[in-house]
């Protein structure tokens, strides 16, 4: 071998060595500054494990559909003092099926709903590859007098995970289904038009946004009695549009890029607008959990017309009352002995506490997700403590009149109760419908 051929094989191999040195190099700055390819690669991966994830499912029973193990196996009613409790029925869903449930006082079921989302839709045209029906519950369910119900199809383990909107009928047969990510919450107002939440995932940057995408972002949706799509707006856009605009720039809490997480969304009627003179009827309230914050939008003009934040924290189910207050779930802002969580009724103007339940070193008071709450007609309080599984009516004076603990436990750990994802109290004359008395024994 001459000394020419020599010195060109050693450049080739000093060539490659400082190529794959420099490529190394190059690879370390990009993955540090996020340079080319890194966004390639770093998307590819994470739909990878994002795919992975879903092919592999967890275990359900250490998912979000239960949360909470109780000290003890109690189940069903554990506490009720007729003379102050609200007497009704009480419809709640809850995360061990795609199921609703109606029960008396006394904790009989008296009427239950049952739709697998697998028989509502085989082919999702809005999901190419749902999990499975194990892995799906009811979020939220509305009860018409007749027996009709709308339901929140919510899934764990997929992104989306609003699955769709199902009106059905008192024997859960389908009248009509919405094929779109709906998710957390359903509502009618009075002239029957309903209104609904929406997410999607995008992968574009959302200007004035600082959360990098890919970010699931919402929507406020408009349907007719009949379930057909009249008008959806952008939480995003309605913000943007409005003099609360100056929101767009608050720290996000989410560290899985879900923008808003709005969960929930009331009509405020003719009769309620009148104890709230700065807002007007068939207007929406709606609850941003990511940002502390709820607000009222304008479907016509299409912006937010009045927002606050207060002190709450990852709050849910804001309610308008009758004497002009708001009522609303405070999941995390309670930091005092008896738990994490209270409910606090507020004057929306002057931002006062007028009134709270919140728990103490013997019953604490719980709920870091979901959760609800409805003031009764007698002035209780009826509480979804979802996390615990539990459901309880308080009065005025914080006294327990009325307490539901749920019975649907882990199979192999009767210590491990399904949350309760949503509940409501029911005067009997409100609902004209036969009911089926499934079971009359406790559930």
């Amino acid at each position: 071998m001459n000394k020419e051929t020599v010195r060109q094989r050693l450049f080739i191999v000093a060539l490659l060595v400082a190529v794959s040195f420099l490529g190394v190099a190059y690879g370390m700055a990009a993955f540090k500054l996020e340079l080319w390819p890194y966004p390639l690669f770093h998307d590819a991966y994470k739909a990878a494990k994002a795919w992975y994830e879903k092919l592999t499912p967890p275990d359900r029973y250490k998912t979000h559909l239960y949360l909470f193990r109780t000290p003890d196996t109690n189940s069903g009613i554990t506490r009720y003092n007729k003379e102050k409790a609200y007497n009704g029925l009480t419809l709640f869903t809850s995360g061990h099926a795609q199921k609703a449930f109606l029960i008396s006082m006394s904790g009989q079921i008296v009427h239950e709903w049952h739709l697998p989302f697998s028989s509502v839709w085989t082919n999702p045209p809005h999901i190419g590859f749902p999990v499975s029906d194990d892995f799906i519950y009811w979020r939220k369910a509305y009860l018409y007098s007749n027996g009709d119900l709308l339901v929140v199809y919510r899934s764990v383990g997929d992104t989306p995970g609003g699955y769709g909107l199902v009106k059905m009928d008192k024997n859960s047969k389908v009248i009509w289904k919405y094929a779109e990510h709906v998710h957390h919450d359903v509502t009618v107002g009075s002239d029957g038009k309903i209104y609904t939440l929406i997410h999607g995932l995008t992968k574009e940057k959302i200007p004035g946004i600082k959360l990098e995408p890919p970010l699931l972002h919402d929507s406020i949706v408009m349907l007719s009695n009949n379930g057909q799509e009249i008008k959806r707006l952008s939480i995003t856009e309605v913000f943007r549009h409005s003099e609360f605009s100056s929101i767009l720039n608050l720290p996000k809490q989410s560290s899985i890029g879900d923008l808003w997480h709005t969960n929930a969304v009331e009509v405020l009627d003719e009769q309620m607008a009148e104890q709230f003179p700065f807002l007007e009827k068939d207007q929406i309230l709606i609850s941003m959990r990511e940002i502390d914050t709820i607000g009222v939008v304008d479907m016509d003009k299409e912006q937010v017309v009045w927002a606050i934040r207060g002190p709450w924290h990852a709050q849910h189910d804001p309610d308008f009352l009758s004497n002009g207050n708001m009522l609303i779930f405070d999941n995390l802002g309670h930091y005092g002995r008896g738990g994490i969580s209270r409910v606090i009724e507020f004057d929306p103007m002057t931002m006062e506490i007028l009134w709270q339940y919140s728990g103490d070193e013997k019953e604490i008071f719980s709920s870091g997700i979901r959760a609800a709450q409805q003031r009764l007609p007698n002035g209780n309080t009826l509480i979804t403590e979802s996390s615990r599984g539990r459901i309880f009516e308080v009065t005025r004076d914080k006294e327990v009149v009325w307490e539901f603990i749920s019975p649907f436990r882990a199979p192999h750990d009767n210590h491990l109760v399904a949350v309760v994802c949503s509940a409501q109290r029911f005067h009997p004359d409100d609902l004209n419908f036969e009911f089926s008395n499934l079971n009359q024994n406790s559930p």
